[in-house]
């Protein structure tokens, strides 16, 4: 069993990515679960319609309401799903973690790191990912992928504007470049996927990364 995980700026295509991932270890008999955060399970899925939407009322969520939004949905969905799973022996694929809380909620809206580590330690446990890849591509081609989506301006995050974009972006890298640990001082490991070119290609490179490490032939 292994826990891969997928982080990156909004429009490096990790949902794509992680779903090819998926249906290559199945085609090579690997037991998989794909999921994503903040979601993963009915209610987690419920928290996360409520932190991503863009409220009526115009009362926006602080920083630490966001981070305890997404740490509420993720303490559900690592008991609820991703726990089970692993010691059930398969595989799980997920789409974003706790990477991602040191980023949004960190870097990019300025919560201690100290207390994302705080609420991340009660909300995960033991559970740590053997793998995260790092997916990172231009502003130009994030900002292309997002609008095609044709969904932004229902996304309180997606619509944010392109310097905010662009401190994720290279909030991912930072992370990568300074080894930043977890709570509890354990780095994960983290691995770069250039997210440029065709679908296939970048396919290609995530299984190249997996099958090193996890010993699955290409």
């Amino acid at each position: 069993m292994a826990f891969i995980v997928f982080e990156g700026g909004e429009g490096t295509g990790k949902s794509t990515q992680m779903r090819l991932l998926g249906e290559w270890l199945g085609s090579k008999n690997v037991q998989c679960v794909r999921t994503r955060e903040p979601g993963g399970t009915p209610l987690a899925e419920e928290v996360r319609a409520l932190f991503k939407a863009v409220p009526a009322h115009g009362d926006i969520p602080t920083p630490q309401t966001e981070l305890l939004l997404v740490m509420a949905a993720r303490a559900q969905h690592v008991r609820k799903n991703i726990e089970p799973s692993l010691n059930s022996g398969s595989w799980v694929l997920c789409d974003r973690f706790l990477d991602s809380s040191y980023v949004y909620q960190g870097i990019r809206a300025g919560v201690a790191k100290s207390d994302i580590d705080t609420v991340a330690e009660i909300a995960l446990g033991k559970v740590f990912p053997d793998l995260t890849l790092v997916l990172h591509v231009s502003r130009d081609e994030a900002r292309k992928r997002v609008t095609s989506r044709g969904n932004a301006a229902a996304d309180r995050l997606d619509s944010e504007n392109e310097a905010v974009h662009d401190v994720i972006s290279e909030g991912f890298l930072r992370l990568l470049r300074e080894q930043t640990p977890w709570f509890r001082g354990k780095v994960p490991l983290r691995v770069f996927v250039d997210a440029s070119g065709t679908v296939a290609e970048i396919q290609d490179r995530v299984r190249l990364i997996v099958s090193q490490n996890f010993g699955i032939s290409l």
